[in-house]
Order: C-alpha cells, then sequence, then structure tokens
C-alpha cells in the first residue's frame, strides 16, 4: 500500500514538472529563430565593450596630480615623476593596449619616500598587498603599480610592475619586473 502511494506521488511530482516546463517554454516563433552571423556579431561586441568598460571601471583612475603631465615619448630624470607620467599615459588607454614602457632605472630614489607622496602624485597603487597588524594604520605592505595593461584573453602580462615595499608608510625597497 504504502509503494503505491508512493508511486502516485512521484508521477504527480512528474507531472507537475513537465506541465510548469511547458508554461515557461515561449510561444513565439521570433524567439526560438536562429541568430544569423551578423546578430552573433553584434551581440559578441556588446559583451567585449561591456567587459572593457568593466574592466576600466575597475582599473585606478590618472592622477590629478599637477607634479607631471602624461608622457610624451621621452623619459623623465626624475623616477617619481617619469612613473607619474606613464601611469597617467597607460591608465588613460583602453584596456589592452600597448604600452611597452620597461622598469625605471634608478629605482633606490624611491627609497625613503611616504606613501602619502607616491598616492599624491601617481594615484593609487594597482594593487596591495596589505602587511599591517590588526588595528594599525593600512600603510605597511606591498603597492602594485602597472607600467601596462594585459590584452584581453590573453594569458601572461609582459609589462613592466613596479613593486614599493612599505613599512610604517615609507618605501623601503623597490622591485620592477615584467609581469606574468
Amino acid at each position: 500500500m504504502f509503494r503505491r502511494l508512493h508511486g502516485f506521488v512521484l508521477l504527480a511530482v512528474i507531472g507537475l514538472q513537465i506541465s510548469a516546463a511547458f508554461a515557461q517554454a515561449p510561444s513565439s516563433k521570433a524567439a526560438t529563430q536562429p541568430c544569423d552571423e551578423a546578430c552573433q556579431q553584434k551581440k559578441l561586441d556588446a559583451l567585449f565593450k561591456a567587459m572593457d568598460e568593466a574592466e576600466t571601471s575597475r582599473r585606478p583612475k590618472p592622477s590629478n596630480s599637477a607634479d607631471c603631465s602624461a608622457y610624451d615619448g621621452h623619459d623623465l630624470p626624475d623616477v617619481l615623476l617619469d612613473v607619474c607620467a606613464k601611469l597617467k599615459y597607460v591608465r588613460s588607454l583602453p584596456p589592452g593596449e600597448a604600452s611597452r614602457f620597461s622598469c625605471p632605472h634608478d629605482n633606490v630614489s624611491l627609497v625613503g619616500a611616504s606613501a602619502h607622496r607616491i598616492v599624491s602624485v601617481w594615484g593609487g597603487p594597482d594593487f596591495v598587498q596589505d602587511s599591517s597588524p590588526p588595528g594599525r594604520a593600512k600603510n605597511d605592505g606591498q603597492w602594485t603599480y602597472f607600467l601596462g595593461s594585459a590584452k584581453p584573453g590573453w594569458v601572461g602580462g609582459g609589462f613592466a610592475e613596479l613593486t614599493l615595499s612599505l613599512v610604517d608608510g615609507v618605501v623601503r625597497k623597490v622591485d620592477c619586473r615584467l609581469a606574468r
């Protein structure tokens, strides 16, 4: 008796699911017609545009610092201002645009700079690895600035990454290498 009741309940549940599936099925022929090549290309273009806009909104904005103008094809002798100009240039490019910048030659001149000075000239870092103990100011750790951007869909970077190691809000070490 219990088995028979169980079977009826199972059939009722299956019947309800099938009727719900038919109720949700599109009834118009326009909704079920396949998309031609032009339609598919339009959908892909819209998707990539949305992805580019999302990537652009996540990237830090160029700094408003009057200390430097955007890169004009010439390296500046002061590393702080040279990186500032290159960051302004790179951050104004669309995502994936090639920059071909290399690491600054005199990173040592950045050692001793305050975190406040770096942010006021360069703007916010692209990546922060915080190592501040709980309860202390968030000025210890590593700040990384990207002097380029990865091409969409590519694996790896190939552009310069400048990483500042901060202790008590002061740059103690500078490292620069190509992003992977």
